[in-house]
């Protein structure tokens, strides 16, 4: 087991990617915190966890909010007195036209993917720091290394996390805690409910383009090598590397999972 008796905190934990890290991690021996905005999500998580003989702290938390996370820091130090791996994965994604966006939803964009980073770090670097180990895993995006048009909130927030990763990688690492790494994780589209759901990343661009939805898959798929979707366990498997003692030479990276979308 790679991570056995690991703490790992993962935001966004209630479906998707962060769902599928949370039990990649807990079949790797790590227990795990889950931190969302949905309790129900959460709690349906928590069992799978607790199934595989791993102990799941669930933590309802807007992870924008400075308050609430430091609260959730304070409830973490108190259950387990330190966190061995912080996986920022919450986050949105609102496309407009540029012209089009409405102010709050360009700042919501950006409070979710980026600011949400910057506050959890800030919160439990300092656990890390005082046990002189930790992994810190962002999860960024291609679109925070290619353009993306209709949808620049998003590549703007994805392209300030990979910064946020590189700087903050070389400032631990020069102040005297070189066993805390930090990197990212950039996939292209992923089959979660932020690409194929109700109000994910096809419905909205089929509305836009005025395109069926299977029309607009097929522009998706053939936008990589693979022509293909990635699958949320692709990306888990990934952070489970990150996470483990077989990474610990590696910081202040940014990994593609993408299909062969891009080269950079």
């Amino acid at each position: 087991m790679k991570l056995k008796n690991k703490i790992a905190l993962i935001t966004g934990a209630g479906r998707g990617i962060g769902r599928s890290i949370a039990i990649a991690f807990a079949a790797q021996g790590a227990n795990i915190v889950l931190a969302a905005r949905t309790d129900e999500q959460l709690k349906t998580v928590a069992r799978e966890i607790i199934e595989k003989g791993r102990e799941a702290l669930t933590i309802t938390c807007d992870v924008a909010s400075t308050q609430a996370v430091e609260n959730l820091a304070r409830t973490v130090q108190q259950k387990f007195s330190r966190i061995d791996i912080l996986v920022n994965n919450a986050g949105i994604s609102k496309r407009s036209k540029f012209l089009e966006y409405e102010d709050e939803t360009w700042f919501d964009v950006i409070r979710i993917n980026l600011f949400s980073v910057y506050l959890c770090t800030k919160a439990f670097l300092p656990m890390m720091q005082q046990t002189g180990t930790g992994r810190i895993i962002n999860m960024a995006s291609v679109a925070g290394k290619a353009p993306v048009p209709f949808n620049t909130a998003y590549s703007a927030s994805k392209h300030g996390v990979l910064g946020l990763t590189k700087s903050l990688a070389s400032e631990v690492a020069l102040t005297g805690y070189s066993g805390i790494t930090v990197n990212a994780i950039c996939p292209f589209f992923v089959d979660t409910e932020m690409f194929s759901g109700p109000n994910g990343y096809i419905a909205q661009m089929s509305k836009m383009a005025g395109i069926s939805e299977n029309e607009t898959l097929e522009k998706v798929v053939g936008r990589n090598l693979q022509q293909r979707v990635l699958e949320p366990d692709e990306v888990a498997a990934m952070a489970v590397f990150l996470a483990s003692d077989d990474a610990r030479g590696i910081t202040g990276q940014a990994f593609n999972i993408c299909g062969g979308r891009i080269f950079h």
